[in-house]
């Protein structure tokens, strides 16, 4: 039996749907380049968020509680993904993961003065910077890579 598509393990192809313009985006990270999958063969496919507050409480031997409040902890986002090999436009070529880690050479905390941009659904921003990325090829049949890149976020000024 013949097979069909033949020597496209570990390719991905983007098609345009006009139907679905209108979603909203997940989430995209902006540095001197945003990721994207036409520049890296890559998709974000899970974003967390987390942030806390700086205080401290103290407890007094007549049940009082103090609050001390000093703002806002620096939070963090972690961005996970998939990496693919190549589209189907290409016969060779970079992985989507050397692609991301170039990106990641780029805008890291120690080559990069400036935050980067982490833009969640349509309006919700936050300014930080690229402190870890890491990769996991876990699936040798379709050549992907899983990846996490990890921002750390500066508190929000009011």
């Amino acid at each position: 039996m013949p097979v069909v598509f033949s020597k496209n393990t570990g390719r991905v192809f983007m098609l345009p749907d006009a139907v679905a313009e209108g979603a909203i985006s997940m989430g995209n990270v902006e540095g001197y380049s945003s990721i994207s999958f036409i520049q890296h063969t890559t998709i974000i496919t899970r974003i967390g968020v987390a942030a806390a507050g700086n205080f401290q409480f103290l407890h007094t031997i007549g049940n009082d509680v103090y609050i001390y409040v000093f703002g806002d902890r620096m939070g963090q986002v972690d961005l996970h993904g998939i990496c693919f090999a190549q589209d189907c436009t290409q016969d060779a070529g970079e992985h989507g993961f050397e692609k991301l880690f170039s990106w990641y050479e780029q805008n890291r905390i120690s080559v990069r003065k400036e935050p980067v941009v982490v833009t969640i659904g349509v309006n919700k921003s936050f300014e930080g910077f690229v402190t870890a990325l890491t990769g996991d090829a876990q699936d040798a049949q379709t050549r992907t890579i899983n990846f996490n890149l990890t921002i750390s976020l500066l508190p929000p000024t009011d």
